[in-house]
C-alpha cells in the first residue's frame, strides 16, 4: 500500500506543475524558435547579407519580447497556484494526495523561478520568496509538527 501512495504523490508532484505550464502555454504561447528565422545567408550578395543580418537582429529583438512576455505570465500563475498548492496540500486529509500537492506546488513555484529569475526585480524576487517562506513556515508550524499538550494534563 505505501507504493501506491507515493506513486500517487509523485504523479500528482509531477502532472501538476506541467498542467500549468501547459495551461499557461495555451493563453500565452511560448515563442517558437521556427518563427523567428531568415533565411540561409550562403549564396547572397554582400548587400543582401547585410540586409539578412539586419532583419535577423530584429527577429532575435522580437522572439526575446515574445518570450519575456510568456515568462512573466508562467511566473504570475505558477508561484500563486503553486502557493495555494501547497496550502491545500497541508489542509488534504489524504496523506498521499497532500505530499503530492505540496511536492506539486513547490515545483510549480521552482518553474515559474526558473523560467523567470533573470527578468524579475530584486524587490519581486525577495517578496515573493518571502511569500514561499512564510508559506511553507506556516504550513511546518500549524500543520505538520506534533504540538505538545498544554502543562498540566
Amino acid at each position: 500500500m505505501t507504493a501506491k501512495r507515493f506513486a500517487l504523490a509523485f504523479g500528482l508532484a509531477i502532472i501538476l506543475p506541467a498542467m500549468i505550464h501547459s495551461g499557461v502555454s495555451i493563453f500565452s504561447p511560448p515563442p517558437r524558435w521556427e518563427d523567428y528565422q531568415v533565411a540561409s545567408m550562403m549564396e547572397s550578395s554582400p548587400g543582401d547579407r547585410q540586409n539578412m543580418e539586419t532583419q535577423r537582429r530584429q527577429r532575435e529583438t522580437e522572439r526575446k519580447a515574445a518570450l519575456k512576455v510568456f515568462q512573466t505570465h508562467l511566473f504570475a500563475v505558477a508561484v500563486p497556484l503553486g502557493l495555494a498548492a501547497m496550502l491545500a496540500g497541508a489542509f488534504c486529509r489524504g496523506p498521499a494526495i497532500g505530499a503530492g500537492l505540496m511536492f506539486g506546488g513547490i515545483f510549480s513555484v521552482c518553474n515559474g523561478y526558473y523560467n523567470c529569475w533573470s527578468e524579475l526585480s530584486a524587490t519581486l524576487r525577495f517578496l515573493s520568496l518571502l511569500a514561499a517562506m512564510v508559506v511553507l513556515i506556516y504550513i511546518g508550524y500549524r500543520r505538520l509538527e506534533r504540538r505538545d499538550p498544554p502543562p498540566g494534563i
